[in-house]
């Protein structure tokens, strides 16, 4: 028969200690804790639980327990310990009603995962809640019918980023641009990745406890992500950029974005795409050759997406002009993160875009444009060397293969040799 008992055991950091349950069973013990806490005026010397009110509150989650063995019957003396726990925590939480805070849950999630794919999460449960106007969402409110209303709601909803932050309003005639299809692709599959989390964490189907049984992402279709708007510019362009006089600095004043988007975008371009994250963290040896982990994938490869870059005598003066005693470059001093020294390139690459005729530009087509490049009949490098290149992870086919293949850097390094030599790189090396 299961015994039930109230107990305290290790001293919080605030001073409390958290009631537990501890139940035995078959000579086996595990703990339950509830949300009662109590300090050491609420305890004997041999902490014990003195305190009226809490003793009568105990008394009361241990008579839920036995409720829970009472219905059990017979079934209880070969029920194993873990089970019975089970049983009683799924009866406290609401019985046959299993509640789950779903924001609360994604949340706790969130604060778990690398930062950016975090902030993601961040990102779509604030969408949530405003599309809900609830700080609490029962997980059995989301089905299908739900899931394609929160969809129109991110379609439809302005862009919530900087100087356009606006507030929903479903009838506004307010002509501000919607978020569009990458955000409603992307906020609904962290949906589904949280929704799947918490079957995993709350059901078991081996003993029977199915405490989420829905599943509306059966008959709910996450929209595919929209392809990606072409981005690469071709070699007359990025000539373009190279020959670009650099506008006068204020001695005293603010640095030109100008300037320093030009510098970034070419940097970039000539040390294969590298991104500006880590152009902004990267402490790589100064030397010529770059050995920096790709911030991006790092988390997802085995060989923490390392990258290794041969820094060619074309850009030697760029890379000299922004030196740092410390890390690869110097932006880190000037800039808060990476978030904000990527959105000043931005800003520095509208004012570029305009004098090159390329509107919205952004700093990502470097990386698209040494790509596209290298693939031309031009250069001619063959699709696989520009894989490896930028440093994508090898599909399915190619990841056994790649075992037993050591990576020749010469080879990508001499890639971009080629793709480099298409240029005339005197206004760089003459005017840094």
């Amino acid at each position: 028969m299961a015994t039930f008992k109230a107990e305290v055991q290790n001293k919080r950091a605030d001073g409390t200690y958290n009631v537990r349950i501890r139940v035995t069973h078959n000579r086996e013990i595990r703990r339950i804790s509830t949300n009662l806490y109590i300090t050491l005026d609420d305890l004997t010397k041999s902490l014990k639980i003195k305190n009226v009110n809490i003793v009568e509150k105990c008394d009361d989650i241990i008579r839920e327990c036995r409720v829970v063995c009472n219905n059990l019957g017979f079934r209880l003396f070969n029920m194993p310990i873990d089970e019975l726990v089970s049983k009683i925590k799924n009866h406290l939480q609401g019985g046959d009603k299993f509640y789950l805070d779903f924001m609360q849950y994604t949340k706790e999630k969130a604060s778990e995962m690398k930062k950016e794919t975090g902030d993601t999460y961040t990102s779509m449960l604030n969408s949530l809640k405003r599309f809900t106007k609830r700080e609490s969402l029962d997980i059995s409110e989301i089905n299908t019918n739900f899931l394609l209303e929160f969809e129109k709601f991110i379609a439809s909803e302005p862009s919530q980023r900087g100087s356009n932050k606006k507030k929903y309003k479903k009838d506004s005639k307010d002509k501000t641009k919607a978020k569009g299809g990458r955000a409603v692709s992307k906020y609904l599959s962290c949906v589904r990745a949280i929704h799947n989390k918490a079957k995993e964490q709350y059901n078991d189907e081996d003993r029977g406890i199915i405490n989420i049984p829905f599943s509306p992402f059966k008959k709910y279709k996450l929209k595919p992500l929209p392809k990606t708007r072409k981005r690469a510019l071709p070699v007359t362009l990025i000539q373009q950029i190279i020959d670009l006089p650099y506008e006068k600095e204020i001695i005293g004043g603010r640095s030109s974005l100008f300037n320093l988007a030009k510098d970034c975008f070419i940097l970039s371009f000539a040390l294969i795409g590298m991104n500006s994250a880590d152009m902004f963290r990267s402490d790589s040896p100064k030397n010529d050759i770059l050995v920096y982990n790709r911030r991006k994938t790092e988390a997802r490869r085995d060989d923490r997406a390392e990258m290794c870059v041969r820094v060619e005598a074309c850009i030697r003066n760029l890379m000299d002009k922004y030196k740092d005693d410390k890390k690869l470059f110097r932006f880190h001093r000037h800039y808060t993160n990476h978030k904000v020294f990527n959105a000043v390139i931005n800003e520095g690459l509208k004012k570029i875009g305009k004098k090159i005729g390329v509107d919205h530009l952004e700093f990502y087509a470097a990386r698209h444009s040494w790509a596209t490049i290298a693939c031309s009949s031009t250069v001619g490098i063959d699709k696989y060397t520009v894989h490896e290149a930028l440093n994508h992870a090898p599909d399915r086919a190619m990841k056994v293969t790649d075992i037993y293949i050591d990576k020749d850097w010469s080879v990508i390094w001499d890639a971009n040799r080629k793709v480099l030599d298409l240029f005339d790189w005197s206004k760089i090396t003459s005017n840094v």
